[in-house]
Protein backbone atom coordinates (compact mmCIF):
# COMPACT_ATOMS: atom_id res chain seq x y z
CA UNK A 1 0.00 0.00 0.00
CA UNK A 2 2.84 2.39 0.84
CA UNK A 3 4.43 1.82 -2.57
CA UNK A 4 1.16 2.47 -4.38
CA UNK A 5 0.70 5.76 -2.50
CA UNK A 6 4.21 6.87 -3.45
CA UNK A 7 3.53 6.07 -7.11
CA UNK A 8 0.37 8.13 -7.03
CA UNK A 9 2.16 11.04 -5.44
CA UNK A 10 4.99 10.85 -7.95
CA UNK A 11 2.48 10.99 -10.79
CA UNK A 12 1.01 14.10 -9.21
CA UNK A 13 4.47 15.60 -8.73
CA UNK A 14 5.43 15.09 -12.35
CA UNK A 15 2.60 17.29 -13.52
CA UNK A 16 3.99 20.20 -11.52
CA UNK A 17 7.72 19.60 -11.78
CA UNK A 18 8.63 22.29 -14.26
CA UNK A 19 6.01 24.81 -13.19
CA UNK A 20 8.21 26.17 -10.45
CA UNK A 21 6.17 27.64 -7.65
CA UNK A 22 6.44 31.37 -7.32
CA UNK A 23 6.76 30.77 -3.60
CA UNK A 24 10.02 28.86 -4.15
CA UNK A 25 12.87 30.77 -5.74
CA UNK A 26 14.86 29.08 -8.49
CA UNK A 27 18.35 28.20 -7.17
CA UNK A 28 19.55 27.03 -10.60
CA UNK A 29 18.66 29.81 -13.04
CA UNK A 30 19.24 28.85 -16.64
CA UNK A 31 19.61 25.11 -16.04
CA UNK A 32 16.19 24.12 -17.38
CA UNK A 33 16.92 25.81 -20.70
CA UNK A 34 20.00 23.63 -21.18
CA UNK A 35 18.12 20.36 -20.88
CA UNK A 36 15.90 18.23 -23.10
CA UNK A 37 12.18 19.09 -23.16
CA UNK A 38 11.23 16.08 -21.02
CA UNK A 39 13.74 16.73 -18.24
CA UNK A 40 12.13 17.75 -14.95
CA UNK A 41 13.36 19.96 -12.11
CA UNK A 42 12.20 19.61 -8.51
CA UNK A 43 13.18 22.57 -6.34
CA UNK A 44 13.97 22.09 -2.64
CA UNK A 45 11.19 23.49 -0.51
CA UNK A 46 8.40 22.52 -2.87
CA UNK A 47 5.99 19.71 -1.93
CA UNK A 48 6.94 17.83 -5.09
CA UNK A 49 10.61 17.85 -4.11
CA UNK A 50 9.96 16.00 -0.86
CA UNK A 51 8.14 13.25 -2.73
CA UNK A 52 10.95 12.77 -5.24
CA UNK A 53 13.67 13.14 -2.61
CA UNK A 54 12.37 10.43 -0.26
CA UNK A 55 15.18 7.91 0.17
CA UNK A 56 15.27 4.34 1.39
CA UNK A 57 17.01 5.60 4.52
CA UNK A 58 16.03 8.90 6.08
CA UNK A 59 19.17 8.72 8.25
CA UNK A 60 21.21 9.68 5.18
CA UNK A 61 20.16 13.07 3.86
CA UNK A 62 22.22 14.68 1.13
CA UNK A 63 21.05 18.26 0.75
CA UNK A 64 20.10 19.34 -2.76
CA UNK A 65 18.97 22.70 -4.04
CA UNK A 66 17.31 20.85 -6.89
CA UNK A 67 16.79 17.33 -8.21
CA UNK A 68 16.93 16.97 -11.98
CA UNK A 69 15.18 14.00 -13.58
CA UNK A 70 17.37 13.47 -16.63
CA UNK A 71 16.12 11.76 -19.78
CA UNK A 72 19.19 11.79 -22.04
CA UNK A 73 22.93 11.49 -21.77
CA UNK A 74 23.18 15.12 -22.83
CA UNK A 75 21.02 16.05 -19.82
CA UNK A 76 23.59 14.41 -17.55
CA UNK A 77 26.45 16.19 -19.29
CA UNK A 78 24.79 19.59 -19.20
CA UNK A 79 23.83 19.19 -15.54
CA UNK A 80 27.37 18.27 -14.52
CA UNK A 81 28.84 21.13 -16.52
CA UNK A 82 26.35 23.56 -14.99
CA UNK A 83 27.13 22.28 -11.48
CA UNK A 84 30.85 22.73 -12.08
CA UNK A 85 30.35 26.27 -13.35
CA UNK A 86 28.27 27.15 -10.30
CA UNK A 87 30.58 25.39 -7.83
CA UNK A 88 27.85 22.99 -6.73
CA UNK A 89 28.36 19.34 -5.82
CA UNK A 90 26.29 16.77 -7.70
CA UNK A 91 25.18 13.23 -7.02
CA UNK A 92 23.56 10.55 -9.17
CA UNK A 93 20.43 8.90 -7.78
CA UNK A 94 18.85 5.70 -9.06
CA UNK A 95 17.21 3.50 -6.42
CA UNK A 96 18.14 5.88 -3.60
CA UNK A 97 19.29 2.99 -1.40
CA UNK A 98 22.81 4.16 -0.56
CA UNK A 99 23.35 4.37 3.20
CA UNK A 100 26.95 5.56 3.40
CA UNK A 101 27.23 8.42 5.87
CA UNK A 102 29.43 10.19 3.32
CA UNK A 103 26.30 10.95 1.28
CA UNK A 104 25.30 13.36 4.01
CA UNK A 105 28.25 15.57 3.08
CA UNK A 106 26.43 16.82 -0.02
CA UNK A 107 25.34 20.42 0.68
CA UNK A 108 23.48 22.77 -1.71
CA UNK A 109 23.98 20.18 -4.41
CA UNK A 110 22.24 19.03 -7.56
CA UNK A 111 20.70 15.58 -7.50
CA UNK A 112 20.75 13.80 -10.86
CA UNK A 113 17.83 11.37 -10.83
CA UNK A 114 18.46 8.63 -13.39
CA UNK A 115 15.16 6.75 -13.28
CA UNK A 116 13.93 8.31 -16.52
CA UNK A 117 16.67 6.41 -18.36
CA UNK A 118 15.37 2.88 -17.91
CA UNK A 119 15.34 1.39 -21.41
CA UNK A 120 16.30 -2.21 -22.24
CA UNK A 121 17.28 -3.45 -25.70
CA UNK A 122 18.34 -7.04 -26.39
CA UNK A 123 21.19 -7.11 -28.93
CA UNK A 124 23.90 -9.35 -30.41
CA UNK A 125 21.52 -12.17 -31.31
CA UNK A 126 20.25 -12.38 -27.75
CA UNK A 127 23.67 -12.57 -26.10
CA UNK A 128 23.67 -9.05 -24.63
CA UNK A 129 21.40 -6.25 -23.51
CA UNK A 130 21.82 -2.49 -23.54
CA UNK A 131 20.23 -1.00 -20.42
CA UNK A 132 19.67 2.55 -19.25
CA UNK A 133 21.57 3.92 -16.30
CA UNK A 134 18.45 4.38 -14.20
CA UNK A 135 16.81 0.98 -14.54
CA UNK A 136 15.88 -0.85 -11.36
CA UNK A 137 16.76 -4.45 -10.63
CA UNK A 138 13.13 -5.52 -10.71
CA UNK A 139 12.47 -3.82 -14.04
CA UNK A 140 15.47 -5.47 -15.66
CA UNK A 141 14.80 -8.92 -14.21
CA UNK A 142 11.20 -8.97 -15.42
CA UNK A 143 11.88 -7.54 -18.88
CA UNK A 144 14.63 -10.06 -19.55
CA UNK A 145 12.50 -12.91 -18.18
CA UNK A 146 9.60 -12.03 -20.45
CA UNK A 147 12.03 -12.28 -23.36
CA UNK A 148 13.41 -15.66 -22.33
CA UNK A 149 16.57 -14.21 -20.81
CA UNK A 150 18.22 -13.61 -17.45
CA UNK A 151 21.38 -12.17 -15.92
CA UNK A 152 22.96 -11.65 -12.51
CA UNK A 153 20.79 -9.21 -10.56
CA UNK A 154 20.77 -8.27 -6.84
CA UNK A 155 18.34 -9.67 -4.30
CA UNK A 156 16.08 -6.61 -4.10
CA UNK A 157 13.72 -5.40 -6.82
CA UNK A 158 13.64 -1.73 -5.89
CA UNK A 159 17.38 -1.01 -5.87
CA UNK A 160 18.95 0.46 -8.96
CA UNK A 161 20.78 -2.07 -11.12
CA UNK A 162 23.82 0.03 -12.03
CA UNK A 163 25.05 1.05 -8.58
CA UNK A 164 25.32 -2.50 -7.20
CA UNK A 165 27.00 -3.65 -10.43
CA UNK A 166 29.78 -1.06 -10.30
CA UNK A 167 30.50 -2.13 -6.72
CA UNK A 168 30.60 -5.85 -7.53
CA UNK A 169 26.99 -6.95 -7.45
CA UNK A 170 26.09 -10.15 -5.63
CA UNK A 171 23.03 -11.98 -6.91
CA UNK A 172 21.15 -15.24 -7.23
CA UNK A 173 22.84 -16.33 -10.48
CA UNK A 174 26.43 -15.52 -9.53
CA UNK A 175 27.21 -19.21 -9.02
CA UNK A 176 26.74 -19.78 -12.74
CA UNK A 177 27.96 -16.51 -14.22
CA UNK A 178 29.98 -14.53 -11.69
CA UNK A 179 29.21 -11.19 -10.13
CA UNK A 180 27.00 -8.61 -11.82
CA UNK A 181 30.14 -6.62 -12.59
CA UNK A 182 31.52 -9.63 -14.48
CA UNK A 183 28.62 -9.27 -16.92
CA UNK A 184 29.69 -5.80 -18.02
CA UNK A 185 30.75 -5.59 -21.68
CA UNK A 186 30.92 -1.82 -21.95
CA UNK A 187 29.69 1.31 -20.22
CA UNK A 188 28.70 4.68 -21.49
CA UNK A 189 29.66 7.14 -18.77
CA UNK A 190 29.95 10.85 -18.09
CA UNK A 191 33.13 11.99 -16.37
CA UNK A 192 33.57 14.74 -13.79
CA UNK A 193 34.12 17.40 -16.46
CA UNK A 194 30.98 16.44 -18.38
CA UNK A 195 32.75 14.47 -21.11
CA UNK A 196 30.93 11.30 -22.24
CA UNK A 197 33.00 8.24 -23.14
CA UNK A 198 32.54 4.54 -23.88
CA UNK A 199 34.59 2.28 -21.63
CA UNK A 200 35.37 -1.37 -22.41
CA UNK A 201 38.24 -3.83 -22.73
CA UNK A 202 39.18 -2.06 -25.98
CA UNK A 203 38.45 1.56 -24.99
CA UNK A 204 39.93 2.98 -21.79
CA UNK A 205 40.79 -0.54 -20.54
CA UNK A 206 42.40 0.68 -17.30
CA UNK A 207 39.27 2.62 -16.40
CA UNK A 208 37.14 -0.37 -17.40
CA UNK A 209 39.09 -2.38 -14.82
CA UNK A 210 38.44 0.27 -12.17
CA UNK A 211 34.71 0.73 -12.69
CA UNK A 212 34.15 -2.97 -12.05
CA UNK A 213 34.29 -2.81 -8.26
CA UNK A 214 35.08 0.85 -7.57
CA UNK A 215 32.86 2.49 -10.17
CA UNK A 216 31.19 4.98 -7.83
CA UNK A 217 34.43 6.98 -7.96
CA UNK A 218 34.67 7.71 -11.66
CA UNK A 219 31.47 8.85 -13.32
CA UNK A 220 27.75 8.67 -13.90
CA UNK A 221 26.67 5.70 -16.02
CA UNK A 222 24.09 6.49 -18.65
CA UNK A 223 24.03 3.10 -20.37
CA UNK A 224 25.52 -0.36 -19.86
CA UNK A 225 25.95 -3.26 -22.24
CA UNK A 226 25.78 -6.51 -20.29
CA UNK A 227 25.88 -10.24 -20.91
CA UNK A 228 22.56 -12.05 -20.75
CA UNK A 229 21.71 -15.75 -20.82
CA UNK A 230 18.96 -18.01 -22.06
CA UNK A 231 16.41 -19.30 -19.62
CA UNK A 232 16.24 -23.07 -19.33
CA UNK A 233 13.27 -25.23 -18.32
CA UNK A 234 15.54 -27.17 -15.96
CA UNK A 235 16.58 -24.04 -14.02
CA UNK A 236 13.61 -21.68 -14.41
CA UNK A 237 12.11 -22.65 -11.07
CA UNK A 238 13.52 -21.79 -7.65
CA UNK A 239 12.52 -23.53 -4.44
CA UNK A 240 12.85 -21.67 -1.15
CA UNK A 241 12.71 -23.39 2.22
CA UNK A 242 12.33 -21.07 5.21
CA UNK A 243 13.13 -22.59 8.59
CA UNK A 244 12.49 -20.55 11.75
CA UNK A 245 14.44 -21.30 14.93
CA UNK A 246 14.70 -19.97 18.44
CA UNK A 247 18.08 -18.58 19.43
CA UNK A 248 19.50 -21.61 21.29
CA UNK A 249 19.83 -23.49 17.99
CA UNK A 250 22.05 -20.87 16.35
CA UNK A 251 25.32 -22.81 16.53
CA UNK A 252 23.85 -26.11 15.35
CA UNK A 253 22.17 -24.54 12.33
CA UNK A 254 25.12 -22.50 11.12
CA UNK A 255 27.53 -25.38 11.70
CA UNK A 256 25.59 -27.09 8.91
CA UNK A 257 25.94 -23.94 6.83
CA UNK A 258 29.70 -24.09 7.36
CA UNK A 259 29.80 -27.66 6.09
CA UNK A 260 28.26 -26.46 2.84
CA UNK A 261 30.70 -23.55 2.60
CA UNK A 262 33.67 -25.86 3.09
CA UNK A 263 32.59 -28.43 0.51
CA UNK A 264 35.27 -29.28 -2.03
CA UNK A 265 32.57 -29.48 -4.70
CA UNK A 266 29.89 -26.88 -3.86
CA UNK A 267 26.66 -27.14 -5.82
CA UNK A 268 26.15 -24.12 -8.04
CA UNK A 269 22.38 -24.32 -7.47
CA UNK A 270 22.59 -23.77 -3.68
CA UNK A 271 22.38 -20.44 -1.85
CA UNK A 272 22.11 -20.23 1.92
CA UNK A 273 20.71 -17.20 3.67
CA UNK A 274 19.77 -16.17 7.19
CA UNK A 275 18.09 -13.43 9.15
CA UNK A 276 18.12 -12.39 12.82
CA UNK A 277 14.94 -10.58 13.82
CA UNK A 278 12.40 -10.13 16.60
CA UNK A 279 9.21 -12.18 16.89
CA UNK A 280 7.70 -11.81 20.39
CA UNK A 281 5.01 -14.37 19.65
CA UNK A 282 7.75 -16.97 19.26
CA UNK A 283 10.17 -15.70 21.91
CA UNK A 284 9.22 -12.71 24.05
CA UNK A 285 12.73 -12.25 25.45
CA UNK A 286 15.19 -13.01 22.67
CA UNK A 287 15.62 -12.59 18.93
CA UNK A 288 14.85 -15.53 16.68
CA UNK A 289 16.31 -16.36 13.29
CA UNK A 290 15.40 -17.77 9.91
CA UNK A 291 17.62 -19.98 7.81
CA UNK A 292 16.78 -20.16 4.11
CA UNK A 293 17.72 -22.69 1.48
CA UNK A 294 17.46 -21.20 -2.01
CA UNK A 295 17.67 -23.97 -4.56
CA UNK A 296 17.63 -23.46 -8.32
CA UNK A 297 15.27 -26.27 -9.17
CA UNK A 298 11.86 -27.64 -8.29
CA UNK A 299 12.86 -29.85 -5.35
CA UNK A 300 15.51 -29.29 -2.65
CA UNK A 301 17.67 -32.41 -2.21
CA UNK A 302 17.17 -34.10 1.15
CA UNK A 303 20.89 -33.94 1.90
CA UNK A 304 20.38 -30.22 2.49
CA UNK A 305 16.91 -30.10 4.03
CA UNK A 306 16.95 -33.16 6.31
CA UNK A 307 19.76 -32.07 8.70
CA UNK A 308 18.04 -28.73 9.26
CA UNK A 309 14.64 -30.34 9.75
CA UNK A 310 16.17 -32.68 12.32
CA UNK A 311 17.08 -29.70 14.52
CA UNK A 312 13.40 -29.04 15.22
CA UNK A 313 12.58 -25.68 13.67
CA UNK A 314 9.62 -23.78 15.09
CA UNK A 315 8.17 -23.35 11.60
CA UNK A 316 8.95 -24.49 8.06
CA UNK A 317 7.58 -23.24 4.77
CA UNK A 318 8.49 -24.31 1.24
CA UNK A 319 7.63 -22.34 -1.88
CA UNK A 320 8.53 -22.79 -5.53
CA UNK A 321 8.63 -19.77 -7.80
CA UNK A 322 10.39 -18.22 -10.76
CA UNK A 323 13.45 -15.98 -10.54
CA UNK A 324 11.40 -12.79 -10.68
CA UNK A 325 9.63 -13.67 -7.43
CA UNK A 326 12.56 -15.02 -5.42
CA UNK A 327 13.10 -11.63 -3.76
CA UNK A 328 9.59 -11.77 -2.30
CA UNK A 329 10.75 -14.20 0.36
CA UNK A 330 12.85 -11.44 1.90
CA UNK A 331 10.17 -8.77 1.53
CA UNK A 332 12.32 -7.25 -1.21
CA UNK A 333 9.78 -6.96 -4.02
CA UNK A 334 8.02 -3.73 -4.94
CA UNK A 335 5.61 -2.99 -2.12
CA UNK A 336 7.46 -5.27 0.32
CA UNK A 337 8.76 -4.19 3.71
CA UNK A 338 12.36 -4.11 2.48
CA UNK A 339 11.41 -1.59 -0.22
CA UNK A 340 9.45 0.79 2.02
CA UNK A 341 10.86 4.31 2.13
CA UNK A 342 10.90 6.98 4.79
CA UNK A 343 12.40 4.94 7.62
CA UNK A 344 15.89 5.48 8.96
CA UNK A 345 18.29 2.65 8.17
CA UNK A 346 22.01 2.11 8.75
CA UNK A 347 24.04 -0.96 7.89
CA UNK A 348 27.40 -2.23 9.15
CA UNK A 349 28.23 -5.16 6.88
CA UNK A 350 31.33 -7.30 6.51
CA UNK A 351 32.56 -10.16 4.35
CA UNK A 352 33.97 -13.34 5.91
CA UNK A 353 35.12 -16.82 4.97
CA UNK A 354 32.76 -18.80 7.21
CA UNK A 355 30.11 -18.48 9.89
CA UNK A 356 32.15 -17.81 13.04
CA UNK A 357 29.79 -19.34 15.58
CA UNK A 358 31.22 -17.64 18.66
CA UNK A 359 31.17 -14.26 16.97
CA UNK A 360 27.65 -14.77 15.69
CA UNK A 361 26.49 -15.62 19.20
CA UNK A 362 27.98 -12.39 20.56
CA UNK A 363 26.40 -10.45 17.71
CA UNK A 364 23.01 -12.00 18.45
CA UNK A 365 23.41 -11.08 22.13
CA UNK A 366 24.09 -7.43 21.25
CA UNK A 367 21.23 -7.45 18.75
CA UNK A 368 18.91 -8.74 21.47
CA UNK A 369 19.65 -5.69 23.62
CA UNK A 370 18.37 -3.21 21.05
CA UNK A 371 15.88 -0.72 22.53
CA UNK A 372 12.24 -1.04 21.61
CA UNK A 373 12.53 1.67 18.95
CA UNK A 374 14.82 -0.61 16.92
CA UNK A 375 12.82 -3.84 17.01
CA UNK A 376 12.20 -3.75 13.24
CA UNK A 377 15.94 -4.22 12.70
CA UNK A 378 17.49 -7.36 11.25
CA UNK A 379 20.88 -8.93 10.67
CA UNK A 380 21.33 -10.10 7.07
CA UNK A 381 23.29 -13.34 6.57
CA UNK A 382 24.07 -13.97 2.90
CA UNK A 383 25.86 -16.98 1.46
CA UNK A 384 25.62 -17.01 -2.35
CA UNK A 385 27.18 -19.67 -4.56
CA UNK A 386 30.71 -18.70 -5.53
CA UNK A 387 31.55 -21.01 -8.43
CA UNK A 388 31.25 -18.35 -11.10
CA UNK A 389 32.83 -15.65 -8.93
CA UNK A 390 35.95 -17.71 -8.28
CA UNK A 391 36.26 -18.61 -11.96
CA UNK A 392 37.38 -15.03 -12.66
CA UNK A 393 40.97 -14.05 -11.75
CA UNK A 394 41.39 -11.86 -8.66
CA UNK A 395 43.25 -9.25 -10.68
CA UNK A 396 40.72 -9.10 -13.53
CA UNK A 397 38.64 -6.32 -11.95
CA UNK A 398 38.90 -3.80 -9.13
CA UNK A 399 36.51 -5.89 -7.03
CA UNK A 400 38.74 -7.05 -4.14
CA UNK A 401 36.86 -9.87 -2.42
CA UNK A 402 36.26 -12.86 -4.66
CA UNK A 403 37.36 -15.18 -1.86
CA UNK A 404 34.75 -13.86 0.56
CA UNK A 405 32.13 -16.55 1.10
CA UNK A 406 29.50 -14.74 3.17
CA UNK A 407 28.17 -11.27 3.91
CA UNK A 408 26.89 -10.39 7.38
CA UNK A 409 25.06 -7.10 7.73
CA UNK A 410 23.44 -5.69 10.86
CA UNK A 411 20.71 -3.46 9.43
CA UNK A 412 19.30 -1.03 11.98
CA UNK A 413 15.79 0.14 11.08
CA UNK A 414 13.86 2.76 13.05
CA UNK A 415 11.53 5.73 12.74
CA UNK A 416 12.74 8.86 10.97
CA UNK A 417 14.08 10.49 14.13
CA UNK A 418 17.57 11.99 14.12
CA UNK A 419 17.78 11.70 17.91
CA UNK A 420 17.97 7.91 17.48
CA UNK A 421 20.87 7.97 15.01
CA UNK A 422 23.62 7.88 17.65
CA UNK A 423 22.11 4.78 19.26
CA UNK A 424 21.84 3.08 15.88
CA UNK A 425 25.47 3.90 15.06
CA UNK A 426 26.60 2.61 18.45
CA UNK A 427 24.82 -0.74 18.19
CA UNK A 428 25.81 -1.20 14.56
CA UNK A 429 29.46 -0.53 15.28
CA UNK A 430 29.44 -2.89 18.26
CA UNK A 431 27.91 -5.70 16.22
CA UNK A 432 30.42 -5.20 13.42
CA UNK A 433 33.28 -5.36 15.92
CA UNK A 434 31.80 -8.47 17.50
CA UNK A 435 31.77 -10.18 14.12
CA UNK A 436 35.46 -9.48 13.47
CA UNK A 437 37.16 -9.57 16.87
CA UNK A 438 39.25 -12.67 17.43
CA UNK A 439 38.75 -14.13 13.96
CA UNK A 440 42.23 -13.24 12.76
CA UNK A 441 40.68 -11.70 9.65
CA UNK A 442 40.92 -8.01 8.78
CA UNK A 443 37.67 -6.14 8.40
CA UNK A 444 36.48 -6.44 4.81
CA UNK A 445 33.45 -4.34 3.90
CA UNK A 446 31.41 -4.89 0.74
CA UNK A 447 31.37 -1.43 -0.84
CA UNK A 448 27.65 -1.47 -1.63
CA UNK A 449 26.89 -2.10 2.06
CA UNK A 450 29.65 0.09 3.51
CA UNK A 451 28.69 2.37 6.39
CA UNK A 452 31.17 5.02 5.37
CA UNK A 453 33.58 4.98 8.31
CA UNK A 454 35.74 2.18 6.92
CA UNK A 455 39.28 2.70 5.64
CA UNK A 456 40.02 2.57 1.93
CA UNK A 457 41.82 -0.75 2.54
CA UNK A 458 38.77 -2.23 4.25
CA UNK A 459 36.60 -1.37 1.26
CA UNK A 460 38.87 -1.74 -1.76
CA UNK A 461 41.29 -4.41 -0.57
CA UNK A 462 44.51 -4.68 1.36
CA UNK A 463 46.80 -5.38 -1.62
CA UNK A 464 49.18 -2.49 -2.21
CA UNK A 465 49.14 -2.92 -6.00
CA UNK A 466 45.35 -2.74 -6.15
CA UNK A 467 45.14 0.47 -4.13
CA UNK A 468 47.96 2.10 -6.08
CA UNK A 469 46.20 1.32 -9.34
CA UNK A 470 42.90 2.71 -8.08
CA UNK A 471 44.52 5.88 -6.74
CA UNK A 472 46.25 6.43 -10.06
CA UNK A 473 42.93 6.10 -11.90
CA UNK A 474 41.24 8.45 -9.45
CA UNK A 475 43.93 11.05 -9.99
CA UNK A 476 43.60 10.74 -13.76
CA UNK A 477 39.82 10.76 -14.11
CA UNK A 478 38.55 12.59 -11.02
CA UNK A 479 41.41 14.60 -9.50
CA UNK A 480 39.01 17.00 -7.77
CA UNK A 481 37.03 14.15 -6.17
CA UNK A 482 33.72 15.24 -7.67
CA UNK A 483 32.58 11.62 -7.23
CA UNK A 484 33.59 11.44 -3.58
CA UNK A 485 30.32 11.18 -1.71
CA UNK A 486 29.89 7.41 -1.50
CA UNK A 487 33.05 5.39 -0.87
CA UNK A 488 35.86 7.67 -2.02
CA UNK A 489 39.28 6.39 -3.01
CA UNK A 490 41.74 8.39 -0.94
Amino acid sequence: MFFQRVLALLSFAGAFAVALSSAVSDPVPGLKELLSPDAELYIAGSPEYEIVFMRWSAAVRPEFDVIVTVKTESDVQKTIQYANEQGKPFLAISGGHGTSVNLGKVRNGIGILMTGMNHVQIVDDGQAAVVGGGISTGQLTHILWENGKQTVTPGCDCVGFVSPLIGGGHGWLQGQYGLATDQLISARMVLANGTAITVSEESYPDLFWGIRGAGHNFGIYTELKIKIYDRSPTTDLWTVMTLTYTQEKLEDVFAIGNEWLESSDPDVRLTQYGLFYFNPSLDANNPVFNFYIYWQGSDIPSEYSDPLQALGPSAVTVNTTELGDVNAHLGAKYGGAACARGYSRVIYAISQQSWSLENMRETLNIFGKLPEEFRNSVVLLEGYALNGVLAKPEESTAYPDRQGRILIGPLLTYANNASLDATAFDFGSRMRSALVDGTGQPLSAYVNYAHGDESVEEIYGHETWRLERLRSLKQEYDPDNKFGFFAPIR
